[in-house]
């Protein structure tokens, strides 16, 4: 996803900083843009420079980014608008990246416990899909899909369902009595480590210039 030489990477969606650290190993200099003054609170990357601002208006000079990257994210911004912005500060040649990892649903239990993450969506919005407006100055887009196994702790588990928007949403009380709910559906074992599977999308396209 990440072009190399990579002299600035633009991260739209930055949240804490999670995939920030990442990046970073990859790029000269990484500008991570975020809207929610809670997530910048929280977000704790050296090396990296955290900006105010969206997707469809990002704080950064015209023709500048090397690579503009969204993770778990693009689903969420406005079109056209976000596309125009991300060509807009890309050079001709930079790199358009998005990234999903998205849990698999393949039996009973694991449809009822991703639930508020496989329902948050319209079709128009579904996490996964490369939505571009349709004058968009990119070259056919490539994917990539990685499938591979989070092995953790039922705590663990149930603390990331806790970090989706759609239970985070909830009141307090609500989403403990949601995910103790969740939590009774996963089978584990003695030791409490349950093994779930994902997928990974990776989509990237290039700016072809005016």
């Amino acid at each position: 996803m990440v072009p190399q030489p990579c002299r600035r990477a633009v991260e739209l969606g930055a949240g804490t900083g999670i995939q920030t650290r990442r990046l970073k190993a990859f790029a000269d200099e990484t500008l991570a843009v975020e809207p929610d003054a809670n997530m910048r609170a929280a977000f704790t990357v050296d090396g990296a420079k955290l900006l105010v601002g969206t997707a469809e208006e990002i704080p950064v000079a015209d023709g500048g980014a090397d690579l503009v990257v969204a993770c778990e994210s693009w689903h969420w911004f406005a079109q056209p608008q976000a596309t125009h912005e991300a060509a807009r500060v890309l050079r001709q040649g930079g790199t358009l990246a998005v990234a999903w990892n998205l849990p698999e649903t393949t039996d009973d239990w694991t449809k009822k416990f991703w639930w508020p993450v496989a329902s948050a969506h319209d079709e128009s919005r579904r996490p996964g899909r490369l939505i571009l407006a349709a004058d968009a100055p990119f070259h056919t887009p490539q994917y990539r899909v990685l499938r591979w196994t989070l092995r953790r702790h039922i705590d663990d588990l149930v603390a990331l369902l806790g970090t989706y928007s759609r239970v985070l949403a909830l009141e307090p009380l609500e989403r403990k009595e949601f995910l103790d709910h969740q939590r009774s559906l996963v089978p584990v074992r003695e030791d409490g480590i349950v093994d779930v599977r994902f997928t990974t999308i990776c989509w990237r396209t290039v700016h072809k210039g005016a």
